[in-house]
């Protein structure tokens, strides 16, 4: 047994290049799923692996099989709760993390000891499951395990034969740093009472306090890591979100029962939009739980900005405990922080049929805690054989499993399993785009003598046309900038590439965007929703009265977008600008600034459409400016003030009517008119 620091240093050269050993995920972006077992490494005999992640279902009664696929929702006292259910694995503690991680070598040769032949039914066995990603990375995910002092934990990943488990600390003992564990059939779960959840760790307890926080049988519960819904549970999304966030809401919006990613550089900024999507979604009573991952810096803002905005009593929030731990096991933490979030939210939509809402913020630990399993297999069995793997695409799609058991999670149920939604908005940080005095920097010819063919040809293009090689250029052109800043930037690029390739859409907030004042700094070609593409589609996540005043939006985005830079003296050119800058104007929205309610963002975006900031655009009033700014905020008072009904009626079926749109058109007319 070894106990080890995060500490990594492991380099290996390929394809001409050097990379770390675990990022092979990153590296060889293959689509096609292999066997999970895939990427064991070959020098290991087969007498030493475990085959759980495929085949541990095969060796279980049906019944109990059908219980840990779809669990029922039960009451339960803490007796109930703490019972385990039948030993399937066993194995010898081969890595431990401060903190609560350790690394668990799991051995087939071992299974005689649970599974005797004239216990278990084997006449009653269910098919061998697909490797795909609906086995969540491993069988044992999420499977309770027991320490040989009596603690508990459970299982977060399993790359076979090792399975990963985050400790439950009872504030007594101290974690094992070797010996044996033990893994059972049963999923842990987490207690969801119905009424006064208080802000909780990732197994439910308050702070300082390690017993159940439920002392009452009124109370739900909820495996943690509970697979992903199957399809004959859900229904199409067809309801939407009202985000607040007019650009949001226009462009990319989202779906009761759809994930969606948060993209953008400044965390700060993005929760502070977060922030105003709960309370609109607060007001119009769904169920809201906060994830937050981060460290005591970061969960003291989440908490400051909930405080703020006067939601402490109104949002669920899961948080990482302050102990002391290494960044290896605060990433475990942080990966069961996001899962009991999602099982609390499960239970409410399954339970009550309430809808819920589910803040991850962030998912960046779930990529540490995925690296920290590459680097102990990588100790363990070699780097060659890790790296091998990721070549032949093993671990690639153990990579997209093991997300896609948080991702998949969102759904939106059928009436028979509860009618309730969880909705999912995971927030991803991505690096800023440029270090201090990078712009000063103008590269040669040799910093790119690595680089493809094709981007050599484009560099002497750049040098023929006597065109500096500053990062600015090269961005322009989509050249990678030769950096270490930048190639670590590429890297997570690459990744965040993959979890929108998973998820149902992406809000992506640009830092340029940002410094020219675009407020939010939404870049609308790579945000988008893929709920309801395709003609033959009847699923849609937006509202049907926004759908209405959006027509056109994108293409005058997009036109405006392409002009950038160019001559602008035409009478076209100009028209088409100042569209741009119309629908700019009604959806500039600083962050925190308060939620728009859908019926204010419509009449936002039908002003802007119709043409009724034209004048006011001549003027001056632009986007993020202070007099514009004041002209929205005050139109949108006045046709609240005149027709209130009308508003009522677009807030209540988000949707309506011609004569409607009629009444709203003239009382912004109106506005105008007296000014």
């Amino acid at each position: 047994m070894k106990f080890r620091s995060t500490a990594f240093t492991a380099m290996v050269a390929t394809a001409g290049h050097t990379t770390s050993a675990w990022m092979g995920p990153l590296q060889h972006q293959h689509r096609q799923h292999h066997s999970l077992v895939s990427s064991i490494p070959t020098s290991v005999p087969r007498s030493q692996v475990s085959f759980y992640s495929t085949t541990t279902r095969t060796s279980l009664k049906m019944a109990v099989a059908e219980d840990i696929l779809d669990p029922p929702q039960t009451s339960a006292t803490e007796t109930e709760r703490s019972a385990a259910g039948k030993p399937i694995a066993k194995g010898p503690i081969i890595s431990a993390f401060r903190g609560g991680l350790v690394a668990v070598r799991v051995d087939d040769d071992l299974s005689t000891d649970f599974f005797d032949p004239e216990v278990v039914d084997t006449t009653q066995l269910l098919p061998k499951p697909k490797a795909t990603s609906n086995n969540l990375g491993g069988d044992l995910i999420g499977r309770q395990v027991q320490f040989e002092n009596g603690q508990r934990g459970v299982v977060i990943v399993h790359r076979p034969p090792v399975v990963f488990v985050y400790a439950e600390d009872d504030g007594q003992s101290s974690l094992p740093a070797e010996g044996t564990v033990t893994v059972f059939s049963n999923l842990l779960s987490i207690q969801v009472p119905v009424d006064n959840l208080q802000q909780i760790d990732c197994f439910g307890r308050t702070k300082n306090d390690f017993s159940s926080i439920i002392d009452n049988n009124n109370t739900f519960e909820r495996p943690i890591f509970a697979p992903i819904p199957q399809v004959k549970d859900i229904a199409l999304i067809n309801k939407p979100l009202v985000t607040g966030v007019t650009m949001f809401d226009a462009l990319a919006p989202i779906g009761k029962g759809q994930n969606m990613l948060l993209i953008g550089h400044d965390m700060e900024d993005i929760r502070r939009y977060v922030t105003d999507i709960l309370s609109i979604q607060t007001q119009q009573g769904t169920k809201c739980i906060y994830a937050a991952t981060g460290g005591t810096d970061e969960r003291q803002q989440v908490k400051g900005l909930l405080a703020s905005a006067g939601l402490e009593e109104n949002v669920v929030v899961v948080m990482s405990q302050d102990s002391d731990k290494d960044d290896a096991s605060r990433a475990a933490e942080a990966t069961v922080v996001a899962a009991s979030a999602c099982a609390i939210a499960e239970s409410f939509a399954k339970e009550q049929g309430l809808d819920t809402l589910v803040i991850v913020d962030n998912i960046d630990q779930h990529k540490k805690i995925w690296d920290t399993t590459t680097r102990v297999l990588v100790d363990e069995f070699g780097v060659d054989a890790v790296v091998k793997g990721d070549r032949d695409g093993g671990a690639s799609s153990e990579m997209r499993a093991f997300f896609s058991s948080l991702v998949q999670r969102s759904a939106q149920f059928k009436k028979n399993r509860g009618g309730g939604s969880v909705t999912l908005l995971l927030l991803q940080s991505i690096p800023k785009m440029k270090s201090e005095n990078e712009e000063e920097i103008i590269f040669s010819p040799e910093d790119f003598e690595q680089s493809p063919d094709k981007v050599k040809e484009r560099i002497n293009l750049l040098i023929q046309k006597k065109i500096p090689l500053t990062a600015a250029n090269l961005r322009k052109i989509q050249i990678p900038v030769p950096s270490a800043d930048e190639g670590m930037r590429r890297l997570v690029l690459q990744h965040v590439d993959d979890l929108i390739s998973m998820s149902d859409g992406q809000i992506w907030l640009d830092e340029r965007l940002e410094q020219s004042g675009r407020c939010p700094a939404m870049d609308f070609q790579r945000s988008v929703t893929r709920i309801g593409i395709g003609a033959d589609t009847v699923s849609r996540a937006d509202a049907a009265a926004m759908r209405r005043v959006v027509e056109g939006l994108r293409l005058d985005l997009s036109q405006a977008e392409s002009m950038d830079g160019a001559d602008v003296a035409t009478t076209a050119s100009k028209k088409q600008m100042r569209n741009a800058q119309a629908w700019l104007l009604a959806m500039h929205q600083p962050s925190a600034s308060g939620a728009r309610k859908l019926s204010e963002s419509c009449v936002a975006m039908l002003a802007a459409s119709t043409g009724a900031f034209n004048d006011s655009i001549d003027s001056g009033m632009l986007p993020g400016s202070v007099e514009g700014d004041t002209l929205v905020r005050n139109l949108l008072e006045h046709v609240s003030t005149k027709v209130p009904e009308a508003m009522a009626e677009i807030d209540t079926t988000q949707d309506f009517t011609t004569e409607t749109k009629e009444v709203i058109t003239k009382a912004i007319e109106s506005y105008f008119d007296e000014k």
